[in-house]
């Protein structure tokens, strides 16, 4: 019996660890993530101060904690789901797509397009610095191929590129453009606007 209860603590560990954090993302949307501290996420996570703090230092700790939750999740998808695309210019469209709705869906990432975000941005600097070091990693095949292909912009090097995608990306969420809601609309624009800074014509790319 005491073999079982050992092997059952970390799940209930893990268990409690969710809970806090759950109760914290929908305090975070009900009333605010600057309005929202530790007292108020333990009384809705109903778990006890002792336990909240065994598990988090305070709630800056729990609003990273929540935002790095949402982003492996994004990125085990990812991997899940991604396969390669016959040109560069559908799988730089289709990558980037799949991501905004992805950001668009997660209760936590979605708070740092919110109209608060300034407010509490700095609390997550070093959690928005991993996301950048992800991401990079994430799209370095596709940086990879548009140089084996010889398309990559001059200058332009992968954190550039990463730096740039993600402004497109949070300027979709932010300024809530009417063709950002249409999938197809969305893909026109990301043709029109983004792949001309990142990569080359093809034709061009012969000269």
């Amino acid at each position: 019996m005491a073999l079982s209860n050992n092997a059952e603590a970390p799940q209930r560990s893990e268990n409690t660890r969710h809970a806090i954090l759950n109760a914290a993302v929908n305090l975070y949307h009900a009333q605010g993530v600057p309005q929202t501290t530790a007292s108020a996420i333990i009384a809705a996570s109903g778990v006890g101060r002792a336990t909240f703090y065994r598990h988090f230092s305070d709630q800056d700790e729990v609003l990273n904690e929540a935002l790095k939750r949402d982003f492996e999740s994004m990125l085990d998808a990812y991997e899940a789901q991604r396969f390669d695309h016959r040109t560069l210019e559908t799988q730089i469209i289709e990558d980037l797509a799949w991501f905004l709705r992805q950001m668009q869906a997660k209760p936590a990432l979605s708070l740092i397009f919110g109209q608060q975000r300034d407010q509490f941005l700095p609390r997550i600097n070093a959690t928005l610095d991993e996301f950048r070091n992800a991401a990079q990693i994430c799209v370095k095949p596709i940086f990879e191929r548009a140089r084996t292909e010889g398309r990559v912009r001059e200058g332009v090097t992968v954190e550039a590129y990463v730096h740039w995608v993600a402004f497109v990306a949070t300027s979709l969420q932010v300024v809530d453009a009417p063709f950002s809601k249409d999938d197809f609309k969305l893909r026109d624009a990301l043709r029109q606007f983004l792949l001309p800074s990142l990569i080359r014509d093809p034709n061009d790319a012969l000269d």
